[in-house]
């Protein structure tokens, strides 16, 4: 009975001692403006300066990545939200996320996408035929 009571004490102490790991994060909101990129046929990529939110539940230590870069582009200690601005130029898509300073976890992320105006996609292009022009 002593070696429970003392095994859940000693466990107990470790969980006190040991903070959260990053798999302990909680959830977060990632918002970011503007999510679109729309370049024509002449422009090969556009020009932007994205504003950057976030919120949490809790406080906790977060870090701003994205795709793009390795490194994280900003880092929070202890905190439950923040802002980031950036500027950059963007010609092809990529995700902003928030998590873990080691970049083990992700707690939110938020495409960046780009819109091709030559683009053969054929749910832009308006109809050029009447309805009756199928009989």
């Amino acid at each position: 009975m002593n070696s429970r009571l003392a095994g859940i004490l000693i466990a107990s102490a470790l969980v006190a001692v040991f903070p959260a790991s990053a798999a302990d994060l909680p959830a977060a909101r990632l918002i970011v403006k503007p999510l679109l990129c729309v370049v024509d046929r002449d422009t090969p990529g556009c020009s932007m300066t994205f504003n950057i939110r976030w919120k949490s539940e809790a406080a906790a230590e977060y870090c701003l990545n994205d795709s793009a870069q390795k490194a994280p582009l900003r880092c929070w200690p202890s905190v439950s939200s923040g802002t980031h601005t950036e500027k950059r130029d963007v010609t092809e898509a990529f995700i902003y996320w928030l998590g873990a300073p080691d970049g083990t976890q992700r707690v939110a992320e938020i495409k960046i996408e780009v819109l091709r105006l030559d683009s053969a996609d054929r749910r832009r292009e308006r109809r050029n035929r009447h309805v009756w022009d199928v009989l």
